[in-house]
């Protein structure tokens, strides 16, 4: 019953049309109240009293930057309901339409997953390796595949220490994208651990206040071996 309480007391914040805005902004990366005015077009009053609101039901954290506070999704399990209620909401037809920056659409983080048509061809390209399995569409559980062991060592990520973890996050699932419509890119546990490595590996570089990312030529020589061949990724419908 505590825990129906708790769901209930989730759904009813994240029930009013700004407040779940905002969220949507968050999930592409930590913003100031003044970007939150910016992308909302709400008043800077209304959107802080709707940022308390969050912070007090655990849905956004802050950080505070110098003399500015960034907010942030507060979990990879909120980040993955606002998704959610996103693509039920909009389904993919209409987020293919969305006014994604194009830098955006290129490579990104999703949460603290790599999304993008970087995101997308990257694990097509584990799932030709059959280090992961195919999903059948969105949201869909992802088990790792035969090779899985073979293909993660070549990456330097070990799996064993991947799966150790103590969460109650899903090892992987196949996260839509929301700019390569149709598509999905790796999620979960095994998506953040993927991301964590590229970054640490100076194979990625995150953009400046943005969700957006560049591949660098070492990332480009490390991962060219799983993303040549995938101009045209698997579709999941």
């Amino acid at each position: 019953m505590n825990e129906m309480r708790a769901a209930a007391d989730i759904a009813k914040l994240l029930a009013d049309p700004l407040r779940l805005s905002i969220l949507q902004f968050l999930t592409w990366g930590p913003c100031s109240v003044a970007q939150l005015v910016e992308a909302t077009r709400a008043s800077q009053p209304n959107v802080s009293n709707h940022l308390k609101l969050l912070r007090e039901g655990s849905i956004v954290a802050a950080d505070k930057q110098g003399r500015q506070t960034f907010y942030r999704v507060a979990s990879p399990e909120i980040a993955e309901v606002i998704a959610a209620l996103s693509w039920a909401a909009l389904g993919p037809d209409a987020a293919a339409a969305s006014s994604t920056p194009v830098a955006l659409q290129e490579a990104r983080t999703c949460y603290d997953h790599l999304a993008g048509r970087f995101g997308v061809e990257l694990m097509a390209g584990l799932v030709e390796a059959a280090a992961i399995t195919k999903p059948d569409g969105p949201w869909d559980t992802i088990e790792l595949g035969p090779a899985a062991s073979k293909v993660f060592r070549r990456l330097g990520i070990d799996i064993d220490k991947a799966l150790s973890e103590g969460t109650r996050r899903r090892l992987a699932f196949a996260c839509p994208d929301w700019s390569e419509h149709r598509h999905a890119h790796l999620g979960g546990l095994l998506g953040a651990a993927l991301c964590e490595h590229c970054r640490q590996q100076g194979w990625i570089e995150q953009e400046r206040k943005t969700r957006a990312i560049r591949v660098t030529p070492a990332g480009q020589e490390a991962l060219g071996w799983l993303l040549h061949s995938h101009a045209a990724v698997s579709q999941i419908s």
